[in-house]
């Protein structure tokens, strides 16, 4: 039985418009190596990279996806609500360096997708003129499809379109943490399940050695996990998590994503990223389903005992 491909416009999700900016130069993919968290000093053609630009202490500015066009052409997908601050942030560092940042402001991105993450770009056929497909595992495992607008507004025979629930189930059951929800601004990659974004053997680059710390020391106080819901929330996210029948002022964690099938993803404190823990949301009960997501696994010998790998029901 061949599976259901699924798809969606970055741009009709919350939080994951992203704008797309073309990097050239010769100086373009080592200029980005020594800024971002990922390894990206070897470009594979048609591949998508998730990384982070951080502060000097290692917690994220902003995420950013790198689509490797060619082995010398780099665009990058940044959160459309703060690009046009990470591009000037960008900017500034390039001093003697041969590069040039594009906004491309015609371009959009989307995102495709199957329940058992298995999609390649081939499986996708004959794409419109000049848009690109790039596989990679963010937001989801799957293929990203980028290009001008109305190329992909044809991408509506692709599959089945999906929704906002539907893409927030999928990031549950793959471990997936998104920008606006889990990863937010001044939060290390390993405390918001996203530490697939940093590479810890590539050498330098900007607020690489706090991480490098941490990955000493193999862990972060606080982890991503996947919960049960007792009902729906009645406000916004994200909302503050306690222990059951603690002080409700001792906050523990924060609910950050949830479906309409009650299941969803939390920060919480280390200590509580257990399965089985219950926990509150205000009037509603919270479980949590699973070890820690998408963690930081520490050099070899200092492994926590909770860490598993991102992605997948565990």
């Amino acid at each position: 039985m061949t599976a259901t491909i699924r798809h969606a416009l970055l741009a009709t999700l919350p939080h994951q418009a992203r704008a797309v900016v073309r990097v050239t130069g010769d100086d373009a993919t080592r200029f980005l190596q020594g800024l971002l968290s990922a390894d990206v000093g070897e470009l594979t053609p048609g591949r998508a990279t998730a990384a982070t630009l951080l502060t000097v202490k290692g917690k994220i500015i902003s995420e950013v996806v790198v689509l490797a066009v060619a082995e010398d052409e780099p665009w990058l997908l940044l959160p459309a609500e703060i690009a046009p601050v990470v591009t000037a942030k960008l900017d500034a560092h390039i001093i003697m360096d041969d590069v040039e940042l594009e906004p491309l402001a015609d371009h959009q991105c989307a995102i495709a997708w199957t329940d058992s993450g298995a999609l390649t770009p081939e499986q996708l056929g004959p794409l419109p003129a000049g848009v690109r497909a790039f596989a990679g595992s963010h937001p989801l495992p799957g293929v990203l499809v980028v290009g001008p607008t109305p190329g992909l507004a044809t991408l509506e025979n692709l599959g089945e379109a999906a929704n906002a629930d539907q893409f927030t189930a999928a990031r549950v059951t793959h471990g997936r943490p998104a920008w606006g929800f889990e990863i937010a601004a001044d939060r290390f990659p390993p405390e918001v399940g996203f530490v697939d974004a940093v590479s810890y053997d590539k050498g330098c680059f900007l607020g690489q050695e706090p991480l490098s710390r941490i990955h000493n020391r193999g862990k972060v106080n606080r982890v991503m996990v996947r919960v049960k819901l007792s009902a729906l929330p009645e406000s916004g996210l994200p909302i503050g998590l306690q222990v059951e029948g603690a002080d409700p002022a001792a906050e523990i964690g924060q609910l950050t994503s949830h479906t309409q099938a009650l299941e969803g993803l939390a920060i919480v404190r280390r200590a509580h990223a257990k399965p089985g823990t219950q926990l509150r949301a205000g009037a509603l009960s919270v479980t949590v389903q699973s070890p820690p997501l998408g963690d930081d696994p520490g050099r070899a010998g200092r492994q926590q005992a909770a860490t598993v790998t991102l992605g997948g029901r565990r």
